[in-house]
This record gives structure tokens, sequence and C-alpha cells, in this order.
């Protein structure tokens, strides 16, 4: 595990740095990183994606524990530097570019170097985290239900986010921290959670402390959604206007469920309709994108 005088050294004869636009922290905590990847399991046969490997010190570890490592890194500069460092390696696959084609798909060439029952273990950066992680979900959720032709699963998610965004993701109904991403993991997965990380376990140290945590895909309670588009839809339109009823969401301009089916579904699902989006506990939202059905045709303008 690299030490930060390493990192420092590495990027500094690269001619690098430190880019916060695309919300680079390097872990510089060895016992920290081993937590990381002692909470991943790992038995040595896996295929792991790593996303933002940056100089490589994870993608070690990682190395000497699974049978391969796919790292995607956005940054040319540090794709330059793996590529000095690991690139002869046969157990390392380095893809350049974003992990996200957009903000609901991974990209086509990350589905292509992925199997099902993939890990990923990563310190995600945080301008990727939320869609990144709800994304690997719902690819999972395809490849299980046999929904276009999805090859790509993920078993298990291991990680490391700032505190904000663990929130979100384990937040049960009522809080404020409760959202789309909270109902997604709820719904297609199991949450544990790991160890707080301070803020000097990074550097650059970050605003805020970041904790490590690992949901892994359950096929059994993932089966129970009828279709992940339409719940994705649900879940903009509700959350979209998170302080208003959930029974004026039809008002939004564009909506692509009728009225009337809307508010059977609301029915069927026992949402009242003066609860607001915060207040609808994950189950009923399935139930909600069940009852609604295929997702229809965007309007014509």
């Amino acid at each position: 595990m690299q030490t930060l005088r390493e990192i420092r050294r590495l990027l500094d004869e690269a001619g690098l740095r430190v880019r916060k636009q695309l919300g680079q922290s390097f872990l510089i905590d060895g016992n920290l990183m081993g937590k990381l990847v002692e909470l991943a399991e790992l038995s040595g046969g896996e295929t792991v994606l790593e996303v933002g490997p940056g100089t490589g010190s994870l993608t070690e570890e990682l190395l000497g524990r699974a049978e391969k490592v796919v790292g995607v890194e956005i940054d040319r500069g540090l794709c330059e530097l793996l590529r000095r460092r690991l690139g002869e390696r046969s157990d390392f696959v380095l893809i350049c570019g974003d992990a996200l084609a957009g903000k609901r798909a991974l990209s086509g060439d990350v589905l292509a170097a992925l199997p099902r029952g993939t890990h990923l273990v990563a310190n995600l950066p945080y301008s990727v985290a939320t869609p990144l992680l709800a994304e690997c979900l719902f690819q999972s959720w395809r490849a299980a239900c046999g929904r276009g032709g999805a090859a790509c699963g993920f078993e298990r998610l291991t990680f490391t986010v700032q505190q904000e965004v663990a929130d979100r993701l384990s937040a049960a109904p009522g809080g404020r921290s409760y959202g789309p991403v909270s109902v997604v993991v709820a719904l297609l997965g199991r949450i544990r959670t790991g160890p707080a990380m301070g803020r000097e376990a990074f550097w650059p140290r970050p605003k805020v402390g970041s904790r490590i945590l690992r949901i892994d895909f359950d096929a059994d309670l993932a089966g129970g959604l009828a279709d992940a588009e339409t719940l994705r839809e649900v879940l903009a339109m509700a959350f979209g206007q998170r302080r208003k009823q959930i029974r004026s969401v039809l008002r939004r301009k564009g909506s692509r469920f009728e009225a009337s089916a809307w508010a059977s579904a609301m029915a069927a699902s026992g949402i009242e309709a003066g609860l607001r989006p915060e207040q609808v506990r994950p189950e009923q939202y399935r139930s909600l994108a069940n009852a609604l059905g295929p997702l229809p045709d965007r309007p014509k303008p």
C-alpha cells in the first residue's frame, strides 16, 4: 500500500497534479484500506471492478487477492501512470474513460469487460458514487432477470464514500437523507456498514469524513420488482418534488403516466395521497412501480 510520500513521488515523476474537479482524493491510511479489502471478502477467483484506481495503491492489493482487476480511470495522466506500472500484467485490464455512459448506464467498454458475478471494490470519487452504485444494482437486476441480454452483473459492492452519501444509501423512510438511492438499495440489496473514515485518511484532505460500506445484491429480493426502468421513473418523479404531497406528482409537465393509472396504483400500494415522497416505504414504491407496469412511451411535444 502506497504511502503519501510514494503517491506524491509518483505524481511528481509523471508531472501530474490532483484534479479536484474529478473528486480525486487518495486513500493513504493503510489500516483502513486493509479494512476495505477485508470487508470485500475476496476468495481469489473473482473479477473486480475498481473505479478510480488513481496511482494503483488499492489496485496492487486487489491483484493479490482476485483473479482479475478491471480498473476504470477517467484521468488520462493517471491512465498513463497505471500503464507504466501495471500494464504488463495479464490479470489487470485498464479502461481509460468514464465508467458511466450518462447517468443511467455503465459504459459499453466496462460492460464488455465484466462477467456476471463481478465484485466492485473501490475508493469511489465522490462525483460519481451515487449514480454509479445505483446503476450497478440496476445492472445486476437486469442480469438476474434476463433483461436486455445483460451478461454483466454484480454480486457485491464494497467501497468508500463520503458520509453524506453513506447516509443516503442506508436511510430509512422519514429521514432527511431518504431518497431515490435509498429505495433502490433497499429493494435490490442488503447493506452492511463498515468503519468510519476521518478526513485525515485521505489526501488531499476532503471537507468531510467518509465511511466504508458493502452492498450485497439480493436476487431473491430483486425478483419482486417487475421493471427497473419504471421504478427509476417513479422515483425521479416523486422525489423531484419531495416537499409536495405524492398525489401532486402528475401535475408536473411531461409525466409519463396517466393520472387515473397513478391514482389506482397508489391505492393498490396502500399509499395515502397526502404523504410526502420521503414518507413512502421502499416496498410501497416497488408495489407502485409494479402496478403501473412497463414504462409508457414519452408523450409527444
